[in-house]
């Protein structure tokens, strides 16, 4: 991640993290000419990890590209802002600014490309339709609550509820220990689900996803009663276990992945039904150009597989994104050239 998750300066530069679609637009709107890197930011330790041979390397491949000394520079600094974490990310620039991406799931090769428009795709394929997760590692007595950003995922509380010992019940009679037991666990399970349900409501969250033994997630699933998110069961660990975390971010960016792809699919599929239907939905290029400067596309869908061929795909989204409509990028859709949209309102 950043040394900051908020802009920080690094030499003379501010630095900004892409972490919305929100600062994508932004980021498009600014003046060219653009430098855009995507590269994978080595561990130390691994082959190619001298940091300064790649940065030398890196400004002497932008310089080639035709980048100038302020955008170099500034590239330099995003980079240099870093820490390594193994994946790729998206570096961009022009002459007054630099802003990064991290791409967790990038699988290309790296790029350097330098020209009028920031190649910014590949941080819209990142970040489209992103939503946090809310993880729970839970037991009778609590849960340990997390939540899952973008790229890192942190504690965000405890909730610590009444004990089940035998001292505090201060009765002899088994059975009666066991109904009194089964009690707390209830009240506990119950204080649980609102705290999950509080996170997940503030966070917008689409997906809790829950670690523990099968009786205690049980428990705190049906008290969660009707909610607005799916909830995930897994097996990570259990509370107080040094690596449920680490497992238990596993399953949440798993989780999540299949949640967004579940989501894209069905506006696919919606996509596929207008098309058919010859009603609110254009295919084609050219059609769906025009129906973006009439302001009326709801979704842009652009072809994964077709985007280098394109051409023009991020001046496409700017457009698009501009006129508030969503872009999902995906692959083999229905038309010829990889271009298509659904529309707010038949296109005249």
């Amino acid at each position: 991640m950043a040394k900051n998750s908020n802009s920080q300066i690094s030499g003379t530069t501010a630095v900004v993290e892409l972490k919305t679609v929100t600062d994508i637009v932004g980021r498009y709107q600014c003046p060219g000419p653009h430098a855009t890197v995507i590269m994978r930011v080595v561990l130390p330790g691994v082959r190619g990890d001298d940091r300064q041979t790649r940065r030398h390397a890196l400004q002497d491949d932008l310089r080639h590209a035709g980048a100038d000394d302020a955008t170099i520079g500034h590239i330099d600094d995003a980079l240099e802002s870093l820490d390594p974490r193994g994946i790729h990310v998206l570096l961009t620039a022009n002459a007054e600014s630099g802003a990064f991406c991290w791409l967790t799931n990038y699988e290309a090769p790296s790029r350097i490309h330098v020209d009028a428009m920031p190649v910014l795709i590949p941080a819209l394929v990142e970040l489209s339709d992103q939503a946090p997760v809310i993880c729970a590692t839970v037991d009778n007595i609590g849960a340990d609550l997390f939540e899952l950003g973008h790229v890192d995922m942190v504690g965000i509380g405890t909730v610590t509820g009444e004990e089940d010992s035998t001292e505090r019940y201060g009765g002899r009679n088994r059975d009666g220990y066991d109904r009194w037991a089964n009690e707390v666990h209830n009240r506990n399970a119950d204080l649980i689900a609102k705290h999950l349900s509080d996170h997940a409501e503030r966070a917008k969250a689409r997906i809790v996803v829950l670690s523990g033994n099968d009786g205690e997630i049980s428990s705190v699933e049906r008290h969660l009663g009707h909610h607005s998110f799916a909830v995930s069961t897994v097996q990570a660990g259990a509370r107080h276990d040094k690596e449920a975390p680490d497992r238990l971010r596993e399953a949440a960016v798993e989780a999540a992945q299949a949640e967004r792809t579940r989501r894209r699919n069905e506006r696919v599929g919606r996509l596929k039904q207008e098309l058919g239907q010859h009603d609110l939905a254009v295919a084609g290029h050219d059609k769906t150009l025009e129906a973006i400067n009439e302001g009326s596309v709801e979704t842009l869908f652009l072809d994964v597989g077709k985007l280098e061929e394109m051409g023009d795909s991020d001046s496409i989204a700017k457009d698009a994104l501009l006129f508030r409509g969503d872009v999902v990028i995906a692959p083999d859709l229905p038309t010829s050239d990889g271009v298509a949209a659904l529309l707010r309102y038949k296109s005249t």
